[in-house]
Parts: structure tokens; C-alpha cells; sequence
């Protein structure tokens, strides 16, 4: 086993876990917004409520020391006695001593913490639970030292017994196989601070190629790589072309790779998994095919391939190779396939992003009647034909629809839906004759679900006993081939039967806003324009309703009436110009 094979703090793709235990809510609570993006975050304020949460799925504990009750010492203690195997660090104001020499923690901060600086230390710490019992061990003697050392040593209650621990830590980290693990930590902080800086960039990125040429450029700035390129990736013809690439004298030549489906390049698209190469001049040619350089065949050690998929679409794959030996063990394999999720999403965005803008979109049409779609499935069982009339995307990969269905009774298909597994849940809304509206929850077994994640836009979709037709959008630039070949893969009864280019009827900015504001009442514009400006809407809120109130001579009831009432407006309008959830108010109920 190497040294870096033990104690993985969470498993490949899964999101860490961090216990934030502080007796001051407030801050506990935003300690837990900071790192909502990046982990999910429990709270517990104070010792007491610590206790119950400890268990076997925390990664990481930010603990408080100083809390009434039970102190945060106590609970580290605790902690070490059930063998959590988590990482701790003691987030406090209470100034570092001597004490803290025989405190079994693993970092030390000092409040007032920043967000940068609880995020460096949440990867930090993540990264070292990598490492074996001994290094942790000795790591956090480092970070016990280095806090200490901060301190005026004639601030400290036994200087004596700081300098020997001093001298005791420097010892232990001379050795060769110290000093090898401080190298491999080393190196990895500096590939995930890329890896975050390169999350940052992939935020503001206008477009798939500013995206893919960032991320290869900023990994050959990092040690180790020397060569990295991005490629698409057709299935159905097993061929990689080449889009991106960085390296000193490098540059692709632009032809279409066929692979045959065999080879690493096809196994990470395959897989969905991160494949690693070793020795590319006997075993890797696929990886330095598209590259035309004044490079050797064999100046590379290693190599490795990163699917770029997000949900079910495949964008292709990410290719980086090395002149260093042992680079890619488990936590590096780890570290780059997270960074391919994050490049997969940060395509799909700037796709969406595309569309949304374009002026100009390509129609797809399709005809549906594979009953692996829960659409489809439920009109052939109920004999009725369904119009999807709106739908919000949901978390969990769900969907939220609103469908309009007729030709059938609202117990047999309420008795359908309830019976059918993907459908989580089903309500009446309202109804007109024969025309019905029910709002239905499923899961991912639609076809609508999966050309969203593929970056369509959903234009319409019907359904008539178990036959049907789906028409949408995607931007000019968009492969229209990855987005079909996804599809396909999930649902074999779909066909492609018309692509055409079409010119959107946009509205003006100045247009949308006078169809508002003749809607909108002098009062209600007033309100909500004061409730914008005062913070209302932001979270913490800037204002309260009641101080708003206060501004404008109000009582609060009729502040509230008036704010509710120019939402419902705004939303009201908005949805109605985009041409969403049409023609169901007439469905809904009195």
C-alpha cells in the first residue's frame, strides 16, 4: 500500500462533509453559507448539539473551543475516543498556547476567519486525510509549530516546552520519508489551488473554446504537466477531434482520431471514470496522436484521460501528460476528475447561456414513442393524450411538470400516475370540460429532462396514447450530433425528423418593461422599487419590511399587500412574454 492510500475522507465524486460546532449561531450559520458550494455542512451550536452529530460520515470538524457547557477540547477528545477518522480543526478566538501541544486537533485557526481562508483549510485538510496515520500525525505537529511560532514568545506559558516541541518537529520532518510526503502534499495544494483558480475562470467564461483553452493553458502552468489538450469526442463514430491544447512547442493538427471504441480515451468516455497511462511511448500513441510537436515519443512518463460529461452528454475529454513517475495515485486521479465535472458544467452553462442570448436557434423535432419516457408511458397506459404545458427542473435530477391531458377520466389517470415508480408525486390543479391540469413530479426517465441537461431548450412536447412529438431549441454553434447520440443512448424509440434554423421574435428590454409598469400600480412600482433599493430581496436582508414601511408612511400589512401584489405582477408578466406555462390560467382553480 503507498503512502497516500489510506483514510480517504470521502469517496470519488462524493461531496465532503464538514461539521461547523460553534455556540454562536450566527457565525456558525455563515461558516456554513461560505461552504455550501463545496461541501455539505452541518451546524451544531455548541457542545451539547455536537455530540449527537458526531458520526462515521463527517469528513471534517470546524470546532469551536470556548462554548458553555461542553468545550470544544472536550468534544475533540471525544472524537479521537470513537475513532471517527475525520480531520479537526480547532476555529476559535482563544489565542494558541502551550496547551494545545497534547490537543489531538489537526489545524489551528485563530477567529476572525475568512471564507478564502476556511476554503484553503477545508482542502487542505482533506488532502492530508490521504496520507497515512504517521503523516497526519506529523502534519499536524507542523501546523501546531508554525501557530506557535506566531506567537511573542514571551506571551507563552512555558517557552521552554515550545522551543522542544520545536526542535522535536523539525527533527521528525527531516526524514527522507517525511520530507518525501511534505513534497507530495505539496504538490498537491498547488494542483488544487489550480484547480479552484481555474473553477473561478470557468465562472466568467464567455465561451467553449475561452474555456477549454483556459483550463489547458493554466495546468501546463502547474507542475507537473507539460502537455495537456481537450478533444470532443463522437461516439457513434469513435473518433476524438482535437479543440484545445498547451505545451511548450505544441499544437494540434486538427484531424479526427478514430479509436475503434478500444483504447483509453474511449474506456474514460465509456467508464465515466479518469484512465491512466504509464509509459505513452509503448502504451499511450491515442494520447499524443492529434499533437504535432518537436516533442519525443517518449518524453512523457504518464498520461492520463478525463472524461468531460455532464449528466448523460459527453463534451469529450481532457488529456494531460507528464515526464514525473508516480504522479497519478488515487488522490490526484481523484483531484482531476473533479475538475473534469467542473469543466463538463461549465460547458453545459455557457451552451444554455448561448441559446438563451441567441437571436438566432436550431429547431430540432423529434418523434417519440419509446415508453422508457414517463410521458409516453403514461399516455399509452391511460389512453389519453398529454401536452406538456410547463415544467421546472427539480434537485436530484427530477423534474417538476405541469401537464394538460384529456381523453380520459381524472381517476384513471390519477390511479396511473400514483402506480407508475419515476412519477414522485402527482396533484390536481384544475380543470375545463374535458381538459385537465395536473402537476406531476418524476424522475429522470424523460426524454425532456435529458435534452435540458444536454443544453436544449424544450420548446414543446404531446403525447396521444403511447405516440408523440418534442420540439426544441439549441444555439447555432451547438453540436447537434452529441445532443442527438445522447438521447439515443437513454431512449431507443426517438427520431430526429427535422432540424431547422429559425429566428426568435425577442423582445426589447424597453418593451418588456412598459408591458410591466402598465401593469403595475403607482403604489406597487413605488414599493417595490424602495424594497429593491433597501436590500429587501438580498439574504441576510439589507432592510426589513417594517423599516421599508417606516420609509414610505405605511403600515406593514399594506406594505406586504402591495409588494405581493407587484410580484405576482412581475411574475405574472415575465412568464407570460417568455411564452411559459401558457394558456393554463384559464385550467386553474377560482
Amino acid at each position: 500500500m503507498s503512502d497516500t492510500e489510506t483514510a480517504q475522507p470521502s469517496s470519488e465524486g462524493e461531496t465532503p462533509t464538514v461539521l461547523v460546532v460553534d455556540d454562536d449561531k450566527d457565525l456558525a450559520d455563515t461558516y456554513a453559507v461560505w461552504l455550501s458550494d463545496h461541501c455539505d455542512v452541518e451546524t451544531a451550536y455548541g457542545g451539547i448539539q455536537a455530540r449527537k452529530q458526531l458520526d462515521d460520515d463527517l469528513d471534517v470538524v470546524l470546532l469551536d473551543r470556548r462554548m458553555p457547557g461542553i468545550p470544544g477540547d472536550t468534544i475533540l477528545e471525544e472524537i479521537r475516543e470513537q475513532e471517527l477518522g475525520c480531520q479537526v480543526a480547532m476555529l476559535t478566538a482563544v489565542e494558541p498556547d502551550t496547551d494545545i501541544i497534547d490537543l489531538p486537533f489537526d489545524e489551528y485557526i485563530v477567529k476572525p476567519a475568512t471564507q478564502s481562508a476556511l476554503r484553503e483549510t477545508i482542502d487542505d485538510l482533506l488532502l492530508r486525510a490521504g496520507f497515512d496515520a504517521e503523516a497526519q500525525e506529523y502534519f499536524a505537529m507542523e501546523a501546531k509549530s508554525d501557530v506557535l511560532e506566531e506567537r511573542e514568545e514571551s506571551n507563552l506559558r512555558d517557552p521552554d516546552a515550545a522551543a522542544e516541541f520545536r526542535r522535536e518537529t523539525e527533527q521528525t520532518g527531516e526524514s527522507e520519508r517525511i520530507q518525501a510526503l511534505k513534497d507530495r502534499l505539496e504538490r498537491l495544494r498547488r494542483i488544487t489551488s489550480v484547480i479552484r483558480d481555474i473553477d473561478k475562470q470557468l465562472v466568467v467564461a464567455t465561451s467553449r473554446d475561452e474555456i477549454e483553452q483556459t483550463v489547458c493553458e493554466r495546468l501546463v502552468d502547474a507542475d507537473p504537466y507539460e502537455l495537456a489538450w481537450i478533444g470532443d469526442y463522437t461516439v457513434s463514430f469513435e473518433q476524438t477531434t482535437p479543440r484545445a491544447i498547451a505545451g511548450d512547442d505544441a499544437r494540434l493538427d486538427g484531424e479526427p482520431r478514430a479509436d475503434g471504441g478500444e483504447g483509453p480515451i474511449a474506456e474514460a468516455v465509456s467508464t465515466r471514470s479518469v484512465q491512466v497511462v504509464e509509459g505513452l511511448h509503448a502504451d499511450g500513441q491515442q494520447l499524443l496522436e492529434p499533437v504535432e510537436s518537436g516533442l519525443e515519443t517518449d518524453a512523457f512518463t504518464a498520461g492520463a484521460v478525463v472524461p468531460l460529461v455532464y449528466r448523460d452528454t459527453v463534451y469529450g475529454v481532457l488529456t494531460v501528460c507528464t515526464d514525473q513517475a508516480d504522479v497519478f495515485d488515487d488522490r490526484e486521479v481523484a483531484v482531476l476528475s473533479e475538475l473534469g465535472d467542473s469543466v463538463a458544467n461549465a460547458i453545459n452553462s455557457v451552451e444554455s447561456k448561448k441559446l438563451m442570448l441567441s437571436d438566432v436557434v436550431v429547431e430540432l423535432e423529434f418523434d417519440v414513442s419509446d415508453r422508457a419516457d414517463v410521458f409516453v408511458s403514461l399516455s399509452a397506459a391511460t389512453e389519453s393524450r398529454i401536452e406538456l404545458k410547463g415544467f421546472v427542473p427539480a434537485s436530484d435530477g427530477e423534474l417538476t411538470s405541469y401537464l394538460e391531458v384529456t381523453g380520459t377520466s381524472t381517476e384513471r389517470f390519477l390511479n396511473a400516475a400514483t402506480g407508475t415508480a419515476e412519477i414522485q408525486t402527482t396533484r390536481g390543479i384544475g380543470e375545463s370540460g374535458d381538459e385537465h391540469l395536473y402537476e406531476c413530479r418524476v424522475g429522470d426517465s424523460s426524454i425532456v429532462l435529458a435534452l435540458i441537461e444536454a443544453g436544449a431548450s424544450v420548446e414543446s412536447m404531446w403525447v396521444d396514447e403511447g405516440a408523440g412529438h418534442l420540439t426544441a431549441a439549441v444555439a447555432p454553434e451547438t453540436d447537434v450530433r452529441t445532443i442527438v447520440e445522447t438521447i439515443q443512448e437513454q431512449f431507443e424509440d426517438v427520431d430526429l425528423v427535422a432540424k431547422r434554423e429559425t429566428e426568435r421574435d425577442l423582445q426589447s428590454t424597453e418593451d418588456f418593461r412598459q408591458s410591466l409598469e402598465n401593469r403595475l400600480t403607482d403604489r406597487q412600482y413605488s414599493v417595490l422599487q424602495a424594497a429593491y433599493s433597501a436590500g429587501y430581496f438580498d439574504w441576510p436582508r439589507g432592510s426589513t419590511a417594517k423599516e421599508i414601511a417606516n420609509s414610505l408612511d405605511l403600515a406593514p400589512p399594506t406594505l406586504h399587500e402591495h409588494l405581493r401584489g407587484a410580484q405576482n405582477e412581475l411574475i405574472q408578466t415575465f412568464f407570460e412574454e417568455t411564452g411559459e406555462f401558457e394558456d393554463t390560467e384559464r385550467l386553474r382553480p377560482d
